[in-house]
């Protein structure tokens, strides 16, 4: 399992993994923890960079390099190892993923004990195209990305059974309240998606 594990629970029967971006734990990420704890769910986060390990916004070439040179993308093994421990405990487990997060989950979704996954703006999800998703699955892709959005929506849609894909006229990073990306008018949409979402499947 992973090695460091951030906690917001009060006994609910549904869990929610949330996989946060480059940037590790950092104050987005605490929010999105807190938010869906006030929305009665259980709250795991996995540090996947370590404990306390944060980089800033400036600091997004660093922040990638140690992501890539010493976390990388197969930790998604580790993470399902977490949701096969929580559906022991929990009747529902869904994963959140924001970012590298985003495709992390996206990798996790193959899992069959996964109730659920939210993939917000993974943009090398597109290096992964070979994954047969075994839960139901909401990608929500910025429009304006490093990459041929709609092309990979088309690709995904074309082979993929289970998936429902989103795509908001926005940039990278638009429902991080911290980032000069962020969005409000998007957030909100997004908002509604993932709460539709959640309820479809956990019901």
């Amino acid at each position: 399992m992973v090695d460091k594990l951030i906690k917001y629970t009060h006994k609910s029967n549904i869990a929610i993994v949330v996989l946060h971006e480059i940037y590790g734990v950092n104050n987005f990420i605490k929010d999105i923890c807190e938010k869906y704890y006030q929305d009665g769910y259980d709250v795991f986060c996995p540090e996947l960079l370590g404990s306390g390990k944060v980089f800033s916004y400036l600091k997004a070439q660093d922040a990638y390099n140690f992501f890539i040179s010493n976390i990388g993308f197969n930790i998604y093994e580790k993470v399902e190892k977490l949701i096969n421990d929580l559906k022991l405990k929990y009747k529902h487990v869904f994963v959140i993923g924001y970012s590298v997060g985003a495709t992390i989950a996206w990798r996790c979704s193959e899992n069959s004990l996964c109730d659920g996954i939210i993939c917000c703006y993974g943009s090398r999800i597109r290096d992964y195209m070979d994954v047969i998703p075994k839960c139901p699955v909401l990608l929500v892709f910025a429009k304006y990305d490093s990459f041929d959005v709609e092309f990979v929506a088309s690709q995904l849609l074309a082979k993929k059974q289970n998936i429902q894909i989103e795509i908001a006229e926005a940039n990278h990073g638009f429902v991080d309240t911290y980032s000069k990306n962020y969005s409000n008018i998007h957030t909100q949409t997004f908002n509604l998606q993932q709460i539709e979402f959640l309820s479809k499947y956990s019901s």
